[in-house]
């Protein structure tokens, strides 16, 4: 059996002294300890939470960034080259006008160059006929029998000329 004796009561009452000295002295700052930790750990977990939720905003908000950069760069080029499209078209329709307006000028000049010619020709051609039939004829005409066999000789000239454009 057990016997209760003196040392017993001691150990007994040593064991209670103890544990309300550890109440006392322990049980507060280890409780208080273990509340601030609890409380950190879950501070900590709120924090990761908190940042994880940020970090999925922030990468969001960059893939959208990133996709209103690319539409954006997409239609700077389709815009650049409906741009260069479109400066194409007017350099060649301004060379083409310029080629035009240089083919006219070139036309006139020519025409002029072949009126000039012709008349050359027709105020050759009337000295010639003068001298040719002052030396047929053996004797000079009036001026006025001059410039009415040169328009008939002019008048026949463009006849024949005409025939051979027409052949």
């Amino acid at each position: 059996m057990i016997s209760i004796d003196f040392t017993l009561i001691l150990v007994i009452l040593n064991f209670i002294l103890l544990l309300i000295i550890l109440k006392k002295l322990l049980y507060k700052s280890l409780v208080s300890f273990l509340n601030k930790r609890q409380k950190q750990i879950k501070d900590n977990l709120e924090n990761a939470k908190r940042s994880q939720e940020e970090s999925a905003k922030m990468l969001e908000s960059q893939k959208e960034m990133l996709h209103k950069a690319r539409k954006e760069a997409r239609e700077i080029r389709e815009e650049a080259i409906t741009n260069a499209k479109i400066t194409g078209e007017q350099i060649l329709k301004a060379a083409n006008t310029e080629k035009d307006v240089l083919m006219t000028e070139t036309q006139k000049v020519i025409e002029d160059e072949v009126k000039k010619a012709k008349k050359s020709i027709e105020k050759e051609i009337g000295e010639f006929v003068i001298s040719l039939t002052d030396k047929i004829i053996g004797k000079k005409l009036t001026e006025k029998d001059d410039i009415k066999l040169i328009n008939n000789l002019i008048k026949a000239e463009r006849k024949q000329s005409k025939e051979r454009k027409v052949d």
